[in-house]
């Protein structure tokens, strides 16, 4: 086995500004990309956040130094840089993001030249240059190039792909992120009426109080406006949350088993399958069970859930916090898309959301643990025999799941069971075996 990785996590590169990642460390991790671009052409965007110019700015200089050229497309959504990637054959993508994650944090994710997440290989080989601490510089310098309209092409895909949402009205929470650039601009053009929230470039305030990790607020304003529909996006728009015109939530279970639904009726999911992570509610899979659908379970993280896509000739993927993956568009989670996938089933099937996701799910409840020695502590034999012993008290009614977080300094608990109180038991008890016997 490899040993772990010291920069990349589940998502590229992350931590908080100043501390885990630095203008230098963006730097070397574009040099490496300049060098293996040898003189062709990597696509940069950022959200919002006060760091990303900063990011971006050290980034590009460690590209164009090793011989590489810059597209700078600003302040865009993740899913516009993979596309945007694919469509110029350019030889790699970078976004600067946290994702979900709070103001303080920024991230590096990076796409190879098809628009997927890189490789374990090539995440090494970038590790391995970071740690030499040196910059390479090519003989001839790379240059910087204007973007020339790549942005509209993402957007004029977007709505051919998903075709008219006239006669809709649409709530969007924008998490004041980069979704705030372009999907209000594109559910206009699909012919929505559309109201949106959070939609200002508020790095300073990215994701607090709003967006996909705060759906009950988009779901109060899709009741409030008469909204049939309402998304809220997380910072960097690779995941989507809807909300049905009664303000009930649609996690990413419920928009991958309505959207897997649609395409076995159109004759569109290759072998009648979706692919979800050991995360996705055993309820969500019955419902699928019962229309025919198969479900293929990954380990966790959207970059599995495509692999898996990729290497099988699977169609449909996502994941429970709202990475969906529509692989016959884009090889990589993209929200805006997502939403609005499932905003036009909402209108050719004629019926609510709230009746296309009327879905029983299973109680999980979750819990969260910070601690910087998330991968020790997941690792130790007296947590994994009182893991073993609570999964043996739930029986045949549910499971745990126990993982260290690939982005954050915590380690994640998840128990479900048919039995809620059961499921709250298991995590609540687990977490506090943790608090009290293996932490200071």
């Amino acid at each position: 086995m490899q040993d772990r990785m010291r920069y990349f996590g589940t998502d590229g590169i992350r931590g908080v500004y100043g501390e885990e990642l630095t203008d230098g460390l963006a730097m070397l991790a574009g040099n490496a990309l300049g060098r293996a671009a040898d003189g062709g052409r990597v696509i940069l965007g950022r959200d919002t956040r006060t760091s990303g110019e900063n990011l971006a700015r050290a980034l590009a200089e460690g590209i164009l130094a090793g011989g590489g050229c810059v597209t700078d497309l600003g302040v865009v959504t993740t899913p516009c840089v993979a596309f945007v990637t694919r469509m110029t054959g350019a030889a790699a993508g970078v976004m600067i993001s946290a994702s979900h994650n709070p103001p303080r944090y920024n991230g590096i994710k990076i796409f190879d030249g098809e628009g997927k997440k890189l490789s374990e290989e090539r995440e090494r080989e970038i590790e391995t240059h970071i740690a030499g601490a040196k910059l390479c510089y090519a003989a001839v310098r790379g240059e910087l190039l204007p973007p020339c309209g790549e942005k509209e092409e993402y957007i004029r895909a977007v709505c051919e792909r998903t075709g008219s949402l006239k006669g809709l009205t649409v709530a969007l929470d924008c998490a004041l992120g980069a979704a705030g650039a372009l999907a209000p601009e594109i559910f206009s053009r699909l012919g929505a009426k559309v109201h949106t929230f959070f939609s200002s470039p508020d790095g300073a305030h990215i994701n607090e109080g709003c967006g996909a990790l705060h759906p009950d607020v988009i779901a109060a304003q899709t009741v409030r406006t008469g909204a049939d529909i309402g998304l809220c996006f997380d910072g960097d728009a690779d995941r989507v949350i809807a909300s049905d015109e009664k303000g009930g939530v649609t996690d990413g279970d419920k928009i991958l088993c309505v959207l897997a639904r649609d395409r076995l009726q159109k004759g569109a999911l290759p072998f009648s399958a979706a692919v979800g992570t050991l995360h996705t509610n055993l309820g969500a899979e019955a419902a699928m069970n019962e229309t025919g659908i198969s479900l293929v379970r990954t380990d966790i993280g959207d970059h599995n859930v495509t692999r898996c896509m990729c290497e099988n000739g699977y169609i449909l993927g996502g994941e429970q916090s709202g990475h969906i993956i529509v692989g016959d568009f884009l090889p990589t989670g993209d929200g805006v898309f997502a939403g609005a996938t499932l905003a036009a089933v909402v209108r050719s099937s004629g019926r609510p959301l709230s009746e296309l996701a009327d879905i029983t799910l299973f109680p999980q409840s979750n819990a969260d643990v910070v601690t910087e020695k998330k991968n020790a502590i997941c690792a130790d034999e007296r947590l994994l025999a009182y893991v073993s012993a609570v999964r043996d008290m739930m029986g045949q009614s549910g499971r745990i799941m126990l993982r260290p977080s690939g982005t954050e300094p915590k380690i994640r608990i998840m128990a479900e069971s048919k039995d809620a109180f059961l499921a709250s038991f298991a995590a609540r008890s687990i977490e506090l075996f943790i608090r009290t016997t293996l932490l200071p």
